[in-house]
């Protein structure tokens, strides 16, 4: 076996023989928040200022964090700290930090592991420094709610934890390795529904891998219409793994379809001042009025100035790039199918696959292509295979 590049992000999870470690993660990222609250939500809360530790939360005492002339100052019922740089929550083994912003207000979420606070022009960042697994089961919570099935879990499990380590230097100019915001994975804190924790316990450390043992980007959305989308088609680059797959499961969920009215005057307008089109030629102006594609394409015309489909989803704030045009009186009516960007794994065509019991690891199988699950500790073992 012939092993091509290295696997991303093993600073993160491997040490030579694979052994677990932690992922820092900012936490209510782009949120601009200015004043916050935390608390412990068992045992007392370890406190450091810049690395030393200063003091204890006590479980029925809460921090107020803030910025004050240039100085991290945190007060509590029973002390004041102060930092240059920054302050560190650190829960005690079984217990887990509450996190509450008040300026601007927003929901409580609950951490585990440490939470470092720090200043950044003015407002706070928050960076969760937790077990991947308790990262894993988090982020599953996050994404696909409480009511899936238990396959769908370990697949959702399998595919974050894999998203996760491909793409753990993407903030690493910043400081950290990953945010919450779906620039990177969707992450509201500890998961509390039990058979997400249990999911996440079931596939502890496993990873996808394609034919190179490299750690795939497991892309995925939220309904694919029917059908997905190459890589290619979407960013240009190809990937084996993510190649167009049809897929009847998604039809009948709540993202299957959507539709939008638009003014035929700002349709054809947009046309022609985005895309110099011609809409006064009746050629032109019957494909732009009449779109029935038979299956997924990359542009709403076939001839030029073509119009790619993606660009009109972006300008238009579309769920999908998979629709029909037609006009009705003065206007231009989109019947859409699915919602995001097509590629990967549609998450309510697995979730149905689940529902029907079918293995997650066929379902990991039916959306990407000729791609391998492996465990993290078995890696070095495969590279060296390679070499």
């Amino acid at each position: 076996m012939r092993v091509i590049g290295t696997v991303l992000g093993l600073a993160m999870v491997l040490q030579g023989t694979a052994q677990f470690q932690e992922v820092q993660v900012a936490v209510l990222y782009g949120k601009g928040v200015r004043s916050a609250t935390v608390m412990g939500t068992r045992g007392n809360v370890a406190i450091l200022a810049d690395g030393r530790q200063v003091g204890e939360l006590a479980p029925n005492d809460g921090l107020r964090l803030t910025w004050e002339d240039g100085r991290l100052v945190g007060r509590s019922l029973a002390a004041r700290y102060t930092a240059r740089e920054r302050i560190t929550l650190r829960a005690p083994a079984g217990g887990g930090i509450r996190l509450r912003a008040v300026v601007p207000k927003l929901p409580e979420r609950v951490y585990n592991g440490m939470l470092d606070v720090r200043a950044v022009e003015g407002e706070l960042r928050f960076v969760n420094e937790v077990r991947l697994e308790d990262y894993v089961a988090g982020v599953v919570e996050s994404e696909a709610g409480a009511q899936q099935a238990p396959e769908y879990y370990k697949l959702q499990a399998v595919s974050c934890r894999t998203y996760a380590l491909a793409n753990a230097r993407k903030h690493a100019a910043e400081g950290f390795e990953l945010c919450d915001q779906v620039h990177c994975q969707v992450y509201k804190g500890r998961a509390m529904h039990a058979p997400i924790t249990e999911a996440a316990q079931a596939t502890r450390g496993m990873v996808v891998v394609d034919a190179s043992i490299r750690l795939i980007h497991a892309t995925f959305h939220s309904n694919c219409g029917g059908e997905t989308l190459n890589a290619e088609d979407l960013w240009s680059k190809p990937e084996p793994y993510l190649q167009a797959v049809t897929d009847s499961f998604c039809l009948a969920q709540p993202h299957a379809t959507w539709s939008m009215a638009i003014p035929k005057t700002e349709w054809l307008g947009y046309m022609e001042r985005k895309h110099g089109l011609r809409t006064n030629d009746p050629a032109v102006l019957s494909e732009l009025l009449a779109h029935e594609p038979r299956c997924r394409g990359l542009y709403l015309n076939a001839h030029a100035p073509l119009v790619p489909l993606k660009q009109l989803r972006e300008d238009w704030k579309l769920r999908s790039t998979y629709f029909t045009v037609r006009t009705v009186g003065d206007q231009v009516l989109l019947d859409g199918r699915g919602f995001g960007h097509g590629v990967g794994l549609c998450q309510e065509g697995a979730m149905e696959m689940a529902r029907r019991g079918i293995p997650f690891t066929d379902i990991l199988h039916h959306y990407y292509n000729d791609v391998h699950l492996i465990d993290l500790s078995h890696l070095d073992f495969f590279r060296d295979e390679g070499r």
